[in-house]
C-alpha cells in the first residue's frame, strides 16, 4: 500500500488556507480529516464544493472528510493548524489558537508531527504549542512530538499561482522534524520548500513579508498624495520610475484605497508588537499609518470638489460598486471599500454599497447588468470601491445624472470622463 494513503493527515481550519490544502493533500494520495467548528465549511467539503479548478477532475480519487469531532485527530501522524489569527484594534488575537491547543491537547498520536500554518510572531509557535501542551497534557516536544512552522503562502484570485505551486519556507523543532516537514509539503507542492534553521525564522519570513508589502504600498500611495499636492498624475510619475525598474527587475507597487484581506494589513501589527520594545519600528507604524488612513483621504478629496462646485455631499445619491477588498473574489476581510462606506454613511444616508460578486451572483448577467443601470440612473456620485472585471466593462459616461467618480484604484479612463463633463477623482490623479 502507498506510504501516502497510511499517512493521515488533519487539517484544523477549513477557510481560505484550510480547504485548498485538505483537497491538495487528498488529491496527492494521503488520508485527510479536515476539522472545523463551523458546518457550513464541513459540508463544503463533503459535498466537494469549492475543489480547487487544478484538481476538480480527481474529486473521486481524494481520500478527505470534514468533521467538528477532534477525537480523529488521534489516528493522525500530521496534524496541521491553519486557523485564521486576526487583530482586535490592531492588536494580535490568539485566541483562537488556543482554543485549538485545548482542543486537541488529549488526542496528539505519539511522535506525530504539529505544522502551524496560521500567521504569528517569532516565538509564538513554541509560546502557544510547546508551552500550553506542556501545561494542558504534559506532552514534551521532540518526545512525545514534534513541531514545524510553514506559513501558508495563497493568493485568492490568482489563477496562476495557488496553493499547489507557491514556494514555501519551513523551520522546525528538530533535524528530523524538518526533514519530515520537508518531505510532506515536497511531496504535495509543484515549487521550491525553503529549509530554515528554526520555527522562529520562518515565522520571521512570514510577518516580514507581508510587512514589505505594507510598506511599499505605503510609499507608493505616500507618492500619491505628494502628487496631488503638485498637482501631478501619478502615472507619469510612474512612467518616470518604471523606466529604471524594467532595467533592475524592482517590483513597484500601485496607489489606491489600501490593502486589505488578513495578511498585510495584519501580519504587520504582529511584528510591531513582538519587537518594538526592542527596535524603532516608526517605518513599520508610519506604513500602516499612512495605509489606513487612504479611504478618509480619498473622502476628502472628493469633498473638496464637491465644495468647489458649490454643492453638499450630503444632499447627493452616492452608489458605491465592489465591497471586496481584492478584484474579482468574494472575499471582504478588512476592505477599505467597506470602511469608505462606513465614513461617507456618517454624512450622508443616501448612500448604498453593492458587489456583483457577492450580492447578486447567483443572478443571470444580463439581469445583473439591468441590476446594475438600476442603481447607476440614480446615483450622482458613483465609487468604484473594487475593481471587479464586471465593473471595469461598464461605461458610466452614459449616465447623464453622474456628477462625480471616485476610482479608488486608478482603473478608469480619466479623460474620457472629463470629456463628458464628469468630475474625477483618482488617488493620485
Amino acid at each position: 500500500m502507498d506510504k501516502k494513503i497510511k499517512t493521515k493527515i488533519g487539517i484544523i481550519g477549513l477557510g481560505y488556507v484550510g480547504k485548498p490544502l485538505s483537497y491538495l493533500a487528498a488529491e496527492k494520495g494521503y488520508n485527510v480529516i479536515g476539522i472545523d467548528n463551523n458546518k457550513v465549511a464541513i459540508d463544503k467539503i463533503n459535498n466537494r464544493e469549492d475543489v480547487p479548478k487544478q484538481i476538480e477532475d480527481k474529486i473521486s480519487q481524494m481520500r478527505l472528510i470534514a468533521t467538528d469531532d477532534y477525537s480523529k485527530l488521534k489516528e493522525c501522524e500530521i496534524i496541521i493548524v491553519c486557523v485564521p489569527t486576526p487583530t482586535k484594534n490592531n492588536v494580535p488575537d490568539l485566541s483562537i489558537i488556543e482554543n485549538v491547543v485545548n482542543n486537541i491537547a488529549k488526542y496528539v498520536k505519539q511522535n506525530c508531527l504539529i505544522i502551524i500554518e496560521s500567521t504569528v510572531a517569532p516565538g509564538m509557535t513554541k509560546k502557544y504549542f510547546q508551552d500550553l501542551l506542556f501545561e494542558k497534557a504534559n506532552l514534551k516536544l521532540n518526545f512525545n512530538y514534534e513541531l514545524a512552522y510553514c506559513p501558508e503562502r495563497i493568493d485568492p484570485g490568482n489563477h496562476k499561482y495557488w496553493v499547489g505551486n507557491i514556494n514555501r519556507v519551513c523551520g522546525a523543532s528538530s533535524e528530523e522534524a524538518l526533514e519530515k516537514t520537508f518531505d510532506f509539503y515536497s511531496s504535495i507542492i509543484n515549487a521550491k520548500i525553503y529549509k530554515l534553521n528554526s520555527i522562529e525564522e520562518a515565522e520571521l519570513v512570514k510577518v516580514w513579508e507581508n510587512s514589505m508589502r505594507n510598506i511599499s504600498i505605503a510609499q507608493v500611495n505616500l507618492l500619491a498624495k505628494i502628487c496631488d499636492t503638485y498637482g501631478f498624475e501619478i502615472d507619469n510619475i510612474l512612467k518616470g520610475l518604471q523606466s529604471k525598474i524594467e532595467q533592475f527587475e524592482i517590483k513597484m507597487a500601485y496607489p489606491g484605497i489600501g490593502p486589505g484581506g488578513h495578511c498585510i494589513p495584519e501580519d504587520i501589527h504582529y511584528l510591531i508588537q513582538s519587537i518594538e520594545k526592542e527596535n524603532d519600528v516608526q517605518l513599520l507604524k508610519s506604513s500602516v499609518n499612512i495605509n489606513e488612513s487612504m479611504p478618509m483621504y480619498i473622502f476628502d478629496k472628493l469633498k473638496s470638489k464637491i465644495i468647489s462646485n458649490k454643492e453638499n455631499f450630503e444632499e447627493l445619491n452616492v452608489l458605491i460598486l465592489g465591497k471586496s477588498y481584492k478584484a474579482n473574489t468574494k472575499d471582504t476581510r478588512r476592505s477599505q471599500a467597506i470602511k469608505l462606506y462606513t465614513i461617507m454613511k456618517k454624512e450622508n444616508t443616501n448612500i448604498e454599497i453593492w458587489d456583483p460578486l457577492i450580492d447578486d451572483d447567483e443572478i443571470e448577467l444580463k439581469d445583473k447588468e439591468k441590476l446594475l443601470n438600476e442603481k447607476l440612473v440614480k446615483a450622482d456620485i458613483v465609487v468604484l470601491g473594487c475593481p471587479h472585471k464586471f465593473l471595469l466593462l461598464k461605461d458610466y459616461t452614459k449616465f447623464r445624472n453622474i456628477k462625480y467618480i471616485v476610482d479608488c484604484w486608478n482603473k478608469l479612463d480619466k479623460k474620457t470622463i472629463l470629456n463628458n463633463k464628469i468630475e474625477y477623482v483618482g488617488v493620485g490623479r
